[in-house]
């Protein structure tokens, strides 16, 4: 996509290789809100030589004519356009960033706040844990920014109440949940998502409500650059839609963000040279917190930002999500489905990766052989060539996967269920899963030996039990339909 910026001119030529080293400053330049097309424009630069233009846009709705939403909507603009950054930063990492006139700041200020400037320094430090690691470049040492404002950020902007929620779809089960739960609390609840997936479009159908869509156009020279040299790797990409989503949530009149975000989403994958890397770092509470205090007190009041399921382990998401079977057809999770290449994409679920592995064994010990079987096309733990894969979930013999998995202990406390004859309801007796192959083989190599499970798993697992100290800080309606969708039956 082109919306007409000198873009084009600043792909290599070809042949010609990128060479990160090359690079000293990544600026901010500017970004632009076309209220016409409801779209923003975000433009940045490598030293004076590369130029980077992506474009988001907000479909089915107009841009609101009332100061106090305009005001929240131009400040979220601007967070998202130093969030969004990072996918540009990262293909040189250099030295140094740099902020254009009036972009620092949510309020238009030339610097970023205290509070703004050290969630910066952990998007683009802890949120790039992952691509440090795999490209053996330590983030800390790169991006130095410039120092924060001695003024005072504007105040934020009140909102009123309006019971709606927004509920970012991914897709996926958790998503899927987290609707649930927005419902039961009796609020008024519009689906939202980043792109038309199809797994997206079937959830969202399933449900019966609105869709509210934006498109997010990753700047037309990022693909050349990757191919001729440029650095490349995971970036936290929740803290962008997050931000898209806050914006949705401003145009289309709702006051809350809801996120599907559970409690392994702050467990990181391994420590390299004494950062913490974790795939899921913008999933995790730490991120979220910062980003809803930020809101709170530099964008607007009344505008609130939460995972909903973050009370929850992925096995209880799973055990809540097998009680909603007219979705069972229609979800995947598979991160082949959502590749920006049509030519590398999949129409369901690969059925061996680490993601659709995960999946399969948080579902197992609630639901059988034959239902799985028909939600993935194959019996993944009856495919003895998925051993590996399968142990790898638990920690068994490599860390944790770059994938959004549950935690090591919550994967292996599902292979004890199915292996020790456990379901759902935490009682014994289920023997769907004892002899299939993979199982078999983690018992007799991993699981024997272990200390027993509580005789009554109920009382102190975690797909039955809910993290008290998250469950509190929800509000009170949430909280009640959280306990009601998510806790033990």
């Amino acid at each position: 996509m082109s919306d007409g910026s000198p873009t084009a001119h600043a792909s290599p030529a070809s042949g010609v290789t990128f060479d990160p080293s090359r690079f000293r400053v990544f600026r901010f330049v500017a970004s632009d809100v076309d209220e016409a097309t409801c779209s923003v424009v975000l433009r940045y630069a490598l030293d004076d030589e590369v130029r980077f233009t992506e474009t988001v846009r907000f479909a089915d709705v107009s841009w609101p004519q009332d100061e106090p939403r305009l005001e929240v909507l131009r400040r979220l603009a601007r967070l998202l356009h130093l969030l969004a950054g990072v996918s540009y930063f990262k293909t040189a990492a250099p030295a140094e960033i740099a902020f254009g006139p009036g972009v620092a700041g949510l309020d238009g200020a030339d610097a970023p706040s205290p509070r703004l400037r050290a969630l910066l320094r952990d998007v683009y430090t802890l949120g790039l844990g992952e691509f440090a690691y795999t490209n053996d470049v330590d983030v800390r040492e790169r991006g130095a920014l410039p120092a924060a404002s001695g003024v005072a950020a504007s105040a934020p902007v009140a909102l009123p109440a309006t019971g709606r929620t927004l509920v970012p779809i991914g897709g996926g089960k958790d998503s899927v949940v987290a609707l649930e739960v927005v419902l039961r609390s009796g609020r008024e609840a519009l689906p939202f998502s980043v792109g038309r997936a199809a797994p997206i479009e079937r959830c969202v159908a399933v449900s019966g409500l609105p869709h509210a869509v934006a498109t997010r156009a990753l700047s037309p020279n990022i693909g050349g650059l990757n191919a001729s040299g440029a650095l490349n790797g995971h970036v936290p990409v929740t803290a962008v839609v997050s931000t898209i989503a806050l914006m949705t949530a401003v145009l289309h009149g709702a006051d809350a963000v809801a996120m599907a975000n559970e409690r392994s989403a702050s467990e990181g994958n391994l420590v390299w040279n004494g950062l913490a890397v974790n795939h899921q770092w913008s999933k995790g509470a730490a991120f979220e917190s910062a980003l809803r205090e930020l809101v709170e007190t530099e964008v607007a009041t009344g505008l609130d930002y939460r995972s909903v399921l973050r009370p929850a382990s992925e096995l209880a998401i799973a055990r809540a999500f097998a009680g909603l079977p007219r979705y069972h057809a229609e979800f995947t999770s598979c991160n082949t489905v959502f590749r920006l290449d049509p030519e590398r994409r999949n129409a369901n679920w690969c059925g061996d990766c680490p993601k659709c592995r995960f999946v399969f064994l948080a579902l197992s010990p609630s639901l059988d052989p034959d239902a799985l079987t028909a939600i993935f096309g194959a019996d993944l733990l009856a495919d003895e060539a998925q051993y590996d894969g399968f142990a790898d979930l638990a920690g068994l013999r490599e860390h944790k996967p770059f994938e959004c998995v549950g935690e090591e202990a919550e994967s292996l406390l599902a292979m004890r269920l199915i292996a020790e004859g456990i379901g759902a309801d935490g009682r014994p007796g289920r023997d769907a899963w004892v002899d299939h192959p993979v199982v078999a083989r983690l018992r007799d190599e991993h699981l024997t030996g272990l200390p027993p499970l509580p005789p009554d798993v109920r009382e102190s697992a975690p797909p039955f039990v809910l993290d008290a100290a998250a469950l509190e800080q929800l509000p009170a309606d949430l909280r009640r339909a959280v306990t009601e969708v998510l806790g033990a039956a």
